[in-house]
């Protein structure tokens, strides 16, 4: 009998699954609170207004909603894949909304001084792969300074947003700046995402490659995670680093690997949003990247697997897009937001019952076990009894002699 096997039988139902089912808990929680909010703000129309959000818009958007869907969930599927490799490292990189913006300058950018002269696909792969590497090397100063320093992750990561921020206005302003409308310069037609297939069978949304792209990197991610020798050092340094360097893995260097390459997804999500065909432009509003703060809450919803991140980000995503209808209900528009900041506050309970399932689960096996050992033991006794009775039985010795 194999290992996996053996273990699996030994782990109740509720703790093999406890990452989904506490997952699927603050999601409901979540959308009753946001029940609860529309019917106390307009009684009449709040049960038909949540029905809108539960369906996406669809009756109204059809399947134009689902492309936007896939549209809107790309950048937040990225972040939120990039956070839950950097969580499962115990590397708590915050820095989403800088790596994000600093990715999507570096860009926008590209495309915009170098994509006309790039030949075919290379005028939007190129502008892609410089996203990533800026997103990278914007997180490499923090990770050095964990590796090597010790210096709180959490609080580096956030000054860095900042500075990102105020970096990307000044470089917009100086080198890429359209000042009739105060925003950067459009991307040119050949560097945006192509859309290939998708306008026919999206009714013309804004669904474009970006969302395939960041399927297959949330794949690849969980193939590095949990197919490969170099993600099983990082989640064990993510468990126990003063454990791993003892048993010889070198703990500072999968730290600065996966604040690197988590920062280069973050980026890599800002060069996906901007390089996108519906028109996104970089303000110079000095606000920070809502992308990068999301996926936080996609990767505690996801319970940092990067598969769930797939899922994570649609549903964030699908509520946003059927929010757009809640105007036709009576509701005003900032109404999405507070229904999505509280789902986004129970996806952080998601640890704590996750935990909580798994507790729980595994105190009733033990109890279970207790009561099995303690079914066994008149057995066991009886059957000892009965063996000494045989060996002290002088008939019954006499009779086998003879």
């Amino acid at each position: 009998m194999s290992l996996a096997k053996v273990k699996k039988e030994r782990t109740g139902f509720f703790e093999r699954y406890a990452s989904l089912i506490s997952s699927l808990i603050a999601i409901v929680c979540g959308l009753l609170v946001a029940l609860f909010i529309l019917m106390v703000s307009k009684p009449s129309t709040g049960f038909n207004g949540f029905l809108m959000l539960l369906l996406g818009g669809i009756p109204y958007g059809g399947v134009k909603n689902i492309g936007d869907t896939m549209y809107l969930a790309t950048p937040i599927m990225m972040t939120g894949v990039a956070l839950c490799l950097a969580f499962k490292t115990g590397v708590f990189n915050i820095g989403g909304p800088g790596q994000y913006i600093v990715g999507a300058f570096g860009a926008v950018f590209t495309a915009v001084k170098f994509g006309p002269s790039l030949p075919g696909p290379l005028a939007w792969i190129v502008p892609l792969l410089v996203s990533l590497v800026l997103g990278a090397l914007w997180a490499l100063i923090p990770g050095l300074l964990k590796a090597y320093f010790n210096v709180n992750v959490v609080i580096s990561t956030i000054m860095f947003n900042y500075i990102g921020m105020y970096y990307v206005v000044f470089w917009v302003k100086s080198y890429i700046l359209d000042s009739l409308r105060g925003q950067s310069l459009p991307v040119p037609a050949v560097s945006k995402l192509p859309k290939w297939f998708l306008p026919s069978i999206t009714n013309n949304s804004s669904a474009d490659i970006g969302f395939f792209i960041a399927v297959i990197v949330c794949i690849l991610v969980w193939v590095l995670l949990e197919k490969t020798t170099r993600g099983y050092e990082m989640k064990a340094c993510g468990m126990n680093a003063n454990a791993t360097t003892y048993a010889g893995i070198n703990s500072k260097q999968n730290i600065v690997f996966a604040i690197l390459l988590s920062g280069a997804l973050c980026g890599l999500g800002g060069g996906l949003h901007y390089l996108a065909s519906s028109g996104v432009y970089i303000s110079l509003v000095e606000q920070s990247a809502a992308e990068g703060f999301t996926g936080i809450a996609i990767a505690c919803l996801a319970n940092n697997n990067p598969i769930g991140a797939i899922f994570a980000a649609l549903y964030m995503s699908f509520l946003t897009v059927g929010g757009q209808y809640m105007q036709l209900f009576g509701f005003q528009k900032e109404i999405v937001s507070v229904i999505t900041g509280v789902i986004i506050y129970f996806s952080s309970f998601v640890l704590l019952l996750n935990t909580t399932i798994a507790r729980i689960s595994a105190k009733r096996r033990l109890k279970k076990d207790r009561m099995a050992a303690a079914a066994q033991e008149p057995a066991e006794e009886e059957k000892l009894a009965v063996e000494t009775t045989k060996e002290d039985d002088p008939v019954q010795e006499g009779g086998e002699n003879a």
